[in-house]
């Protein structure tokens, strides 16, 4: 039976910890970095598999010495994560290529573990469930084996044993799991980080800002990752608007969010109410998002308040964010504004040919006129693109009347400069149109390539009113995406999203929550409970049946027939008054038998066993009965 060191197999473990804390953190760490840490890992593989060579220990300790220096060079108060990750990459690199002994092990799983921690800082996706149970199985395995390499390095198992061990660490994790799930749920935490020296804990995605210059949004548009989850019920199509900013000043190339000076407070929007719970990715803007109208955003940081619906922080949004809105639906906002305001601003040297059309838009009424100008641009000859944008100084001119065609902020744009012309105020809105309803969670999935603008104009004695001038094609391929999605990608988005929500949004308010849930149980124990309770008895009982099997397979396992034929054999022995030590071999156990016709009967059966043992050959069903068959003829 072939043998392993034990030396070679805490290799191979080491080399898996540190391949899976390569494939683990190669994202949050610079090229450079990445580079030379594979590089000598590479070589240490090399080193340990293939051909040995040696390198002066001093020389890697000098090496080592200089990447800790390293690391306090590079560290400031905005980044010590990343430069720190960078240097534990390649020190973890240096230990692989040392000859190692039994601290050598123990500090490549120390520095394993720290890269692993700091990592968790950068990105904390349902990923590191996964490479969490590998890395701990891993680590645990590698911990017993080292044990026993610091004992006697010249140990050697077999496949067969390894297995064994393998198998039966498996519990440790496995006990471990519902201690951590307990801790998680009733350890304190707070809302607020411990440490915000870290830069951006996740990478931030494009987005809005105060500034939009158009050609910029078909950026947005392109990237098809989502930026926001909506739990909440479904609703019409049609009301899909989700809001984030609005601009009012035009550049000639570039809309502006300004303050638009005294409006009128009473505001009033009537509709109907809608909640929302908003599970917000990061991104590199300061705007909340809610749908329609939004009228109250509440969170866990400083949110401010516009008197055009719009809510924002004074911190980028540079990690995930939980928060509650609460909208009305509805398509007009009655409000009164000055008549001398920046919702008629122009820019300088605005083309005759724009005015023009304007003029020829003109209706009966301001109502007839912002129909025509709707019409006229989303009924008319013009396309949606995200290629080819007009990009000359005069992007409105370029597209109204030379390449006709653009994507939405262009159909926006236009409609806003047109209405303005003819004395009509108007405003672009920012946010996300439309959005892919997930029936498994009851949430709506938002992608940056829903991202829209949308016009809305204001009519005397009615309000702002809102119009969407982009094509219809694009409605059509905003309602058709949900069909595009296919139900097993839904089924893992919603196991990313109850990741999101039960484990990285668990905060101290959910913990009081559960507390107090809990408290009321035991001080009202006759309140109702809203669940099944035959089918939560059917999984428990269903869960404590695969612990259950899982530990009969373990400490109960079915025995060989090597096993069975040799516990008899002890089992005869003891009623002749012999018992067998652990360092006794068998034919040396035989020779306490005095009595010559017994000992020849079970020198016999001894013979017969080692002659199958030893052909490295398990005993099949039919040695067990002819051996068993020599034992019952031994008569005492």
């Amino acid at each position: 039976m072939k043998k392993y060191s034990i030396e070679n197999v805490l290799k191979i473990l080491s080399y898996l910890i540190g391949f899976e804390i390569f494939l683990f953190s190669f994202r949050n760490v610079s090229f450079l970095y990445l580079s030379i840490s594979l590089i000598i890992f590479i070589l240490a593989i090399y080193k340990d598999f293939i051909k040995y060579f040696s390198i002066n220990r001093n020389l890697l300790n000098f090496i080592t010495i200089i990447f800790i220096v390293l690391i306090f060079m590079r560290i400031t108060l905005q980044d010590i994560i990343t430069p720190a990750l960078e240097s534990l990459l390649v020190l973890l690199s240096i230990k692989f290529i040392e000859d190692k002994e039994t601290r050598d092990y123990l500090q490549i799983f120390l520095i394993s573990i720290l890269i692993f921690v700091g990592t968790t800082i950068f990105s904390f996706e349902i990923s590191f469930i996964i490479y969490f149970l590998i890395f701990i199985f891993l680590f645990n395995l590698a911990i017993v084996f080292l044990t026993y390499f610091s004992q006697d390095k010249k140990l050697t198992f077999s496949l067969k044993e390894i297995t064994k061990i393998s198998y039966k660490t498996t519990l440790i994790p496995l006990i471990s799991i519902p201690i951590t799930i307990f801790l998680f749920f009733a350890l304190p935490r707070t809302p607020y980080p411990f440490f915000n020296f870290s830069g951006s804990t996740l990478t931030a995605r494009s987005g809005f800002s105060e500034n939009v210059k158009l050609g910029t949004v078909s950026n947005i548009q392109e990237d098809n990752s989502i930026i926001f989850r909506a739990n909440m019920e479904k609703i019409d199509d049609e009301h899909l608007y989700w809001r984030g900013i609005t601009l009012e000043y035009f550049e000639g190339d570039e809309w502006s969010d300004i303050d638009t000076g005294p409006i009128d407070k009473k505001i009033k929007v009537e509709g109907n109410t809608i909640y929302q719970t908003i599970y917000l990715e990061p991104y590199s803007g300061t705007y909340f998002f809610g749908l329609d109208k939004p009228v109250n955003v509440t969170g866990n940081r400083n949110i401010f308040k516009k008197d055009d619906f719009t809510f924002y922080t004074k911190d980028i949004l540079s990690n995930r964010v939980r928060y509650d809105v609460i909208s009305i639906l509805s398509d007009t906002i009655e409000e009164k504004i000055p008549q001398n305001s920046y919702y008629l601003q122009l820019p300088e040297n605005i083309s005759q040919d724009i005015k023009n059309l304007s003029l020829s838009l003109q209706g009966g009424n301001e109502l007839d006129t912002v129909k025509n100008v709707e019409n006229y641009l989303k009924n008319g000859d013009y396309r949606y693109s995200l290629k080819n944008l007009p990009t000359s100084n005069k992007p409105v001119d370029e597209f109204l009347f030379d390449k006709k065609q653009g994507n939405c902020e262009y159909f926006a744009t236009s409609m806003a400069i047109i209405l303005r012309v003819n004395g009509i105020p108007s405003r672009v809105v920012a946010g996300y149109r439309g959005g892919v309803y997930n029936d498994l969670g009851n949430y709506y999935i938002l992608r940056q390539s829903n991202a829209h603008l949308w016009v809305e104009a204001y009519i005397d004695n009615i309000g702002w009113i809102r119009f969407d001038p982009t094509t219809s094609l694009l409605s059509e391929e905003y309602i058709s995406n949900s069909k595009k999605i296919s139900k097993f990608s839904l089924f893992i988005d919603t196991i990313n999203y109850y990741y999101n929500t039960l484990i990285i949004n668990y905060d101290f308010e959910k913990q009081i929550s559960l507390f107090n849930k809990i408290r009321e149980g035991f001080k009202k124990p006759e309140i109702k409970i809203s669940i099944n309770l035959k089918k939560l008895s059917n999984l428990i009982l269903i869960f404590l049946l695969v612990i259950f099997l899982l530990f009969f397979r373990v400490f109960f396992k079915k025995r060989s027939y090597e096993e069975k034929i040799l516990a008899i054999f002890y089992k005869k022995m003891e009623k002749l008054g012999f018992k067998k030590k652990k360092s006794e071999g068998l034919e040396e156990f035989l020779q306490k038998i005095e009595n010559g016709k017994i000992k020849e009967s079970l020198t016999n059966f001894v013979f017969k066993f080692e002659e199958l043992y030893y052909k490295d050959k398990k005993i099949g069903k039919e040695d067990y009965i002819a051996l068993k068959r020599i034992l019952s003829e031994v008569k005492s």
